[in-house]
């Protein structure tokens, strides 16, 4: 097998099993809360869709911390591999992760509802049934996708960049200059973010939009538009501060 190979199916094996921990607790959470309200006398209407999104968040912050770690593991850093090689893995993986998670969370939310019915999540299910919405449903689904990634790419190059920046400083080695610094960085991040951002979708017409279907469509690809440029330019600096990384470890 080829060190992308080897280097995929290790990621992709560490990350399908912390998502099926995750999976597996809220399942836990679920039966044991149903289990109690059983014995109460008033238990009142129990939603599951708070759960849902509490574990997708779980689940999307515990795959972000898994990105980064594997740039400073060394068991993946000193396989012979580019550094493009393993940036796209661990993307790559970590895509396969979020649907790992998005199509359990599914499956989870929908046989909780079928066994414990109540009235808010059969209202919940009933007015996201139409037909006529399942193609805007699937814009909603790859922009969400498009959005984590950026989240990801961005704070990998958050990340890279605040290492970059410690490495010129003489006190590198504590922990409140790296939290001063980091936070300093993220400030100075956001300004070009929010400028290019704005002016970007001004240039797109988005201020112009009514608030018809049509425009609630275009809203929604012109940000998906932006999400893959900035996916680009995050990728660009990613590769960029990780070759910079290299050289100076080597």
């Amino acid at each position: 097998m080829s060190s992308l190979g080897r280097v995929s199916k290790g990621l992709l094996k560490n990350k399908f099993k912390m998502i099926s921990w995750i999976l597996g607790i809220h399942i836990l959470i679920i039966l044991v809360t149903q289990i109690w309200n059983s014995f109460r006398t008033n238990p009142g209407i129990t939603s599951f869709t708070g759960g849902v999104f509490i574990a997708m968040a779980v689940g999307i912050f515990a795959m972000a911390r898994a990105n980064e770690l594997v740039y400073v593991n060394d068991k993946y850093r000193l396989i012979p591999i580019s550094d493009a090689t393993l940036y796209s893995s661990n993307m790559m993986t970590s895509f396969f992760g979020l649907v790992y998670l998005m199509v359990g969370e599914f499956v989870v939310y929908v046989a909780s509802v079928a066994i414990f019915p109540n009235d808010y999540d059969r209202f919940m299910v009933r007015s996201f049934n139409s037909v006529q919405q399942y193609y805007f449903k699937a814009e909603v689904v790859v922009a969400f996708i498009l959005g984590i990634i950026v989240i990801w790419t961005g704070i990998t190059a958050l990340h890279l960049l605040s290492d970059w920046v410690n490495d010129f400083l003489p006190f590198r080695s504590q922990s409140l200059v790296k939290a001063i610094v980091s936070v300093i960085i993220v400030w100075l991040f956001m300004i070009p973010f929010n400028f290019i951002t704005s002016n970007v979708l001004r240039i797109m017409g988005i201020n112009d939009l009514d608030s018809s279907f049509g425009a609630v469509s275009r809203v929604l690809y012109s940000g998906m538009a932006m999400m893959v440029i900035w996916i680009v330019i995050f990728t660009v600096i990613d590769l960029y501060l990780l070759n910079k990384k290299s050289e100076t470890t080597n």
